[in-house]
């Protein structure tokens, strides 16, 4: 009896001692797996970076979104940590950038943008293979004419709808009337051009290269361009000399609606939001994956993670707060906390009529033309040759 009490007693020490040992070893090898990964986070080797190019009117919305993004450290299903880094950037220079090699993913204003990259890396590549991989839309905004409310009203805001045609006429009696839109290298100065190409063909959809080519169109173009008194900045720039100069600057000017939005927010004037009766052409602002031949599966899904983050309910609300119309359209433009008010200068009921976008081709065509429609302008070069500047060269 005693024999097998000891028997019994040996064998539960020996699966005691056995047990223990396990414990240890598992333990160890659990700490060295986390010392590993720890040492391949410091090193870099376990993680994947997603760069991104985004356009520089939407600096505040998209640098938000990125830093909340990263905050919640997403991982792809191997367990690889997933940075975004974003860069603020011009759209010409981001397809250059593109084109270049640098950048996983671009976020410009426009699709239009796209569309460009693709025609010049298929030429840089004399292949028909697409750079433009998935593609998602997070935030869009119309292009509008802003105005101050009592120019609107003086020619018969909010009653009546305006135009590209009221445009020109008040522009053509009134030599003191200025306004503007940025050249055909912006998004909004493109789109506003497209959109005047629509109306002096009297069409909405469809514009062709006849269309933007024929003899009354040009003469409407020109005849409105001639009446721009300044061209060449950026929404943004013209939205900050504005904001420093206030009327004396402009009287009307083309931006995104969200603009017209993020202005009255800071400021005591107000402008208000035209949307041309003619029809309105949208900044789609999309998130747009680059497929190359060094592209891993990694990195795209560290762009669908980040798709699938934008287009989140907090982060669609997010997007809305800061002006841009969201894509989720179960979110109501016209609820209580909605920037997009007429407090704000705008309507969320707008725009009527929505133009479409042309070909790559047409959109070409219409950006050449348009460099001899457009108003001229003189440049001089002064020196000073006084006795003041005789000496040494600095």
């Amino acid at each position: 009896m005693s024999q097998r009490v000891k028997g019994k007693g040996s064998r539960s020490w020996v699966l005691a001692f056995t047990a223990g040992v396990l414990f240890i070893v598992v333990g160890c090898v659990a700490c060295w797996a986390v010392y590993q990964a720890a040492q391949r986070d410091i090193r870099g080797e376990n993680k994947v970076t997603l760069e991104v190019a985004y356009s520089p009117e939407k600096q505040a919305l998209f640098e938000e979104l990125v830093k909340r993004f990263n905050a919640g450290r997403p991982r792809t299903p191997s367990g690889r940590q997933i940075t975004v880094v974003a860069s603020q950037m011009e759209p010409e220079a981001m397809i250059e950038e593109a084109l270049a090699g640098r950048f996983q993913a671009l976020s410009p204003d426009s699709s239009v943008w796209l569309a460009q990259l693709e025609l010049e890396w298929q030429e840089q590549h004399q292949s028909e293979i697409s750079i433009v991989g998935e593609t998602t839309r997070f935030a869009v905004s119309p292009v509008v004419i802003a105005m101050w409310e009592e120019t609107a009203r003086s020619l018969g805001y909010p009653d009546k709808a305006i135009g590209w045609a009221d445009l020109l006429s008040t522009a053509r009696t009134n030599p003191d009337f200025k306004w503007s839109h940025p050249a055909t290298s912006s998004a909004s100065g493109l789109l506003a051009t497209l959109a005047t190409f629509y109306a002096g063909a009297d069409k909405t959809r469809g514009l062709s290269v006849a269309d933007a080519t024929a003899e009354w169109t040009l003469a409407y173009v020109a005849a409105l361009e001639k009446t721009v008194r300044y061209y060449g900045e950026g929404e943004w720039a013209v939205i900050q000399q504005v904001l420093t100069k206030g009327r004396a600057y402009l009287d009307a000017f083309v931006v995104q609606e969200q603009l017209v939005i993020q202005f009255n927010e800071r400021s005591k004037d107000k402008l208000v939001a035209i949307y041309p009766m003619e029809g309105t052409m949208w900044e789609d602002h999309p998130l747009a994956f680059l497929e190359r031949p060094d592209t891993t599966a990694e990195q795209r899904l560290a762009y669908r993670s980040f798709r699938n983050f934008l287009l989140s309910r907090d982060a669609q609300m997010l997007v809305l707060a800061n002006g841009y119309r969201p894509t989720d359209l179960s979110i109501p433009l016209d609820s209580p906390s909605s920037p997009i008010k007429a407090a704000n200068g705008v309507d969320a009921t707008q725009p009527k009529t929505t133009l479409q976008i042309p070909s790559p081709a047409v959109i070409q065509v219409v950006r050449d033309v348009w460099q001899y429609t457009k108003r001229k302008t003189n440049v001089y070069l002064v020196a000073d040759v006084s006795g003041s500047m005789q000496g040494e060269k600095l």
